[in-house]
């Protein structure tokens, strides 16, 4: 089941788990989009229209350094002219709800990181923002379908325990730990 339209409710040999749905999409997607990058570049959804984003001028410097990298993940950036960006492709796995700020938030992480940081690191902060941006919400009802396909989705990650931010996916209550506090045992 789920708990106001926020937490999934399992049951387990072990006890009773809530798991946090925008963590546990987040997770799925994190390892998605770095799974489909390595050795060949991912599928992208050309946009009907492009997006064009206008920066200030020490962003337009991030986003130039990190754009051959977002490639690599189906992010495709052009320079428009002076400090006119246009995206011209997204991920796939991401929708486009919002493009403008989801390449903002990546200019912003790729600042809050370092621009002469490891583009490894820059790129696992940046996969980080995708993942986030595209996640659904908490208080987003799901279908019993949509549950159950995040559930298997989330047994394939090799990091099925926390949201690529650290935070834990799932909480458990054992059998013995609920009879406590329901007082039917000592």
């Amino acid at each position: 089941g789920q708990y106001k339209g926020t937490y999934i409710i399992c049951e387990s040999d072990e006890g009773l788990i809530l798991i946090d749905q925008h963590a546990a999409h987040e997770r799925i997607v994190f390892e998605q989009l770095k799974h489909r990058a390595k050795g060949r570049r991912p599928a992208a959804q050309r946009l009907l229209l492009p997006e064009t984003i206008d920066l200030g001028f020490r962003e337009a410097q991030i986003l130039e350094r990190i754009v051959p990298e977002l490639a690599r993940y189906g992010l495709e950036i052009e320079p428009f002219g002076g400090n006119t960006f246009v995206v011209k492709a997204i991920p796939v796995l991401l929708d486009n709800r919002d493009v403008p700020a989801l390449v903002t938030q990546l200019v912003e992480k790729t600042a809050a990181i370092g621009v002469e940081a490891e583009i490894e690191t820059i790129m696992h902060g940046c996969l980080m923002v995708m993942a986030c941006h595209h996640a659904i919400r908490a208080h987003q009802r799901l279908s019993d379908a949509q549950v159950q396909s995040m559930l298997v989705q989330l047994d394939a990650c090799e990091n099925p325990s926390h949201c690529p931010h650290g935070r834990p996916i799932w909480i458990q209550w054992t059998l013995k730990a609920l009879e406590k506090q329901f007082r039917r045992t000592a």
